[in-house]
């Protein structure tokens, strides 16, 4: 359990002066209520899969069945939620604008434009550990732009990101937190797109040999490695 003096000492250590350690204090206790609230989600998704109703899950969180779900179930929608476009990287913030370019003849904007903006964005750490990884060179591109609706479709003037979408941008800030950073790289974005294993790009790269626990390896290998690239990259 995290202790209150260990955190103390935490914040203590950055600054010496007393208003600096209070900016820090709050900043500290943000990112500890986000980690709080995203291990909670990792566990209702697990009892979710487990077959645990929605009725269940608010019993146990002390809530409303509706309550729950309106806590942990996305909603398809134009804005992309927490976190602020702040706490993505450049090329995420790339990857999102060439999703959104890609979706531009259909009607939502979903896990396989994600996808492609990975890929586009070909610099990246996602774009290349989808190389790496996949069973044949630019396999994953095809099999993604063959499951793309190829009858145009009338976009709304608010495109909305699908539920599959926007989970599986919260599962790339969860991935973020669990590898110890608070900005949102392209491989943080792959690595949730493979674990919303209900969206169209999950499926092509399970299908072209691209897993969340080779992806994962790999990036860490990388990040963490003697040749080190700067997370985010």
């Amino acid at each position: 359990m995290i202790q209150l003096a260990d955190l103390i000492v935490t914040v203590a250590q950055e600054a010496d002066d007393a208003l600096i350690r209070l900016t820090k204090a709050v900043e500290l206790s943000g990112q500890l209520s986000e980690l709080g609230d995203h291990l909670i989600g990792h566990f209702v998704d697990e009892a979710r899969r487990g077959g645990a109703s929605w009725a269940e899950i608010g019993e146990s969180l002390g809530v409303t069945k509706q309550a729950a779900q309106k806590r942990f179930v996305p909603k398809e929608s134009p804005e992309l939620g927490k976190p602020s476009m702040e706490r993505y990287t450049q090329r995420s913030r790339r990857v999102i604008a060439l999703a959104r370019h890609h979706a531009r003849f259909s009607e939502r904007i979903g896990t396989e434009h994600l996808l492609l903006g990975l890929l586009d964005e070909s610099a990246g750490l996602a774009a290349k550990t989808i190389a790496k990884l996949e069973s044949g060179d630019g396999s994953t591109r095809i099999a993604t732009l063959n499951r793309l609706d190829s009858e145009a479709q009338q976009r709304p003037e608010k495109q909305p990101y699908t539920t599959h979408c926007k989970k599986a941008l919260e599962l790339a800030v969860r991935e973020a937190l669990r590898m110890g950073h608070m900005f949102i790289g392209t491989e943080h974005i792959l690595l949730g797109v493979l674990l919303e294993a209900e969206g169209t790009a999950a499926d092509v790269l399970h299908n072209t040999g691209v897993t969340h626990a080779a992806a994962a390896t790999h990036i860490e290998a990388v990040v963490n490695g003697p040749q080190r690239v700067l997370p985010g990259a």
